[in-house]
């Protein structure tokens, strides 16, 4: 098997292991934006900001901000995914391993069907290796 099919076995397998044992393991159950990511945050009058196109979702709190860690629009590259990481775990409280667990698992099933799978399988290895 060529190293980039390793590469993504390697990430499918860690994204299926967190898949199999994050959910039966959540915290409180809350309202989330499964779909928080820059495009969808815009400036406005009445509020600073406005967030739109929300794809409401019963979760824990750590299962919504993998869309914004993913986010582009806030620039690519490991340095700005692991600082999105970070800050909002650290700023919303939020335990940083599960955060980048969701946010790592849900990276690699955006990866399948979509024009931005290389995009989507770098940042997972950064997340995978973010411990």
């Amino acid at each position: 098997m060529p190293l980039v099919g390793v590469v993504k076995k390697k990430l499918i397998d860690a994204a299926a292991e967190f898949l199999h044992h994050l959910p039966g393991t959540q915290g409180e159950q809350v309202l989330v934006h499964q779909d928080l990511h820059g495009d969808n945050v815009l400036a406005a009058e009445r509020e600073p900001w406005l967030v739109i196109d929300p794809k409401p979702l019963t979760a824990e709190r750590e299962f919504s901000l993998a869309p914004i860690i993913r986010s582009f629009e806030f620039g690519h590259s490991i340095a700005q995914v692991i600082y999105r990481l970070d800050r909002l775990s650290a700023e919303l409280k939020l335990d940083r391993n599960r955060v980048r667990q969701w946010a790592m698992a849900q990276t690699v099933a955006w990866s399948f069907d979509s024009a931005y799978a290389d995009r989507h399988f770098e940042m997972a290895r950064w997340l995978l290796a973010a411990h």
